[in-house]
């Protein structure tokens, strides 16, 4: 046990009294399945591996749904119906997302923290970032197909690189967010995008580097600000 909260203290890991309800959590995530169009088997071999999961979902904001719905629809419309599983349970994506309840709950570090760090990715892609992606969304989609292999990349880098030395955590981040930055860009595209990635990545990082004091820089003169 002492092992454990000294491996916890050394990553940064602030645990707050997490009261997720497990059965709970599982039924909602299977509604996120079902609503991502990803058989349940499937799924729950999923939730082991979120880094497959993250990929999967990569693949579907390139390829999107059934009836030809847009790769971003199909991935909010899933996780908006999960969160909101959640609610009706009188339960929140703060108490079942939090790092210190899925490191319980997951058979090794990586795992935990690669599904806490896809659940903040969504967070904010369905979220702040909604408009700016679905506003430019032929862009996107465009760039996810293009440079799919080098934005899963990005990610798979930063979590084996910051499981095996945390303490310099807030440099892979920084390398994750250019990563996805640069990956962002394309010609005819607004260079807003830039922001849009970078920005994904950082939201991606916060569960367990939100100490690191890094921002992504916001064009200004495009955003009409």
């Amino acid at each position: 046990m002492l092992r454990k909260l000294v491996f916890l203290a050394v990553v940064g890991v602030f645990l707050v009294d997490a009261t997720c309800d497990t059965t709970i959590f599982v039924a909602c995530q299977d509604k996120f399945a079902d609503k991502l169009g990803i058989d349940r088997y499937a799924f729950c071999y999923s939730r082991l591996n979120p880094l497959g999961l993250t990929l999967q979902i990569q693949d579907i904001y390139i390829n999107g749904g059934v009836a030809a719905e847009r790769g971003l629809n199909v991935v909010c419309n899933a996780y908006n119906s999960m969160v909101q599983c959640l609610s009706d349970a009188s339960t929140t994506t703060f108490e079942c997302f939090d790092m210190g309840y899925l490191l319980t709950h997951s058979s090794a570090p990586n795992q935990a923290y690669s599904y806490g760090f896809l659940m903040s990715m969504l967070q904010y892609q369905c979220g702040a970032g909604f408009y700016l992606a679905s506003d430019n969304w032929q862009c996107m989609q465009r760039i996810y197909n293009g440079k799919n292999a080098t934005m899963y990349g990005c990610i798979t880098d930063f979590v084996l690189n910051a499981q095996e030395d945390p303490k310099r955590g807030c440099n892979y981040v920084q390398t994750g967010m250019d990563c996805f930055s640069k990956a962002s860009t394309l010609q005819g595209c607004p260079d807003e995008l830039k922001y849009y990635g970078c920005e994904s990545f950082r939201q991606y990082s916060l569960p367990q580097f939100a100490r690191c004091d890094k921002q992504c820089t916001i064009d200004t003169q495009y955003r009409g600000i």
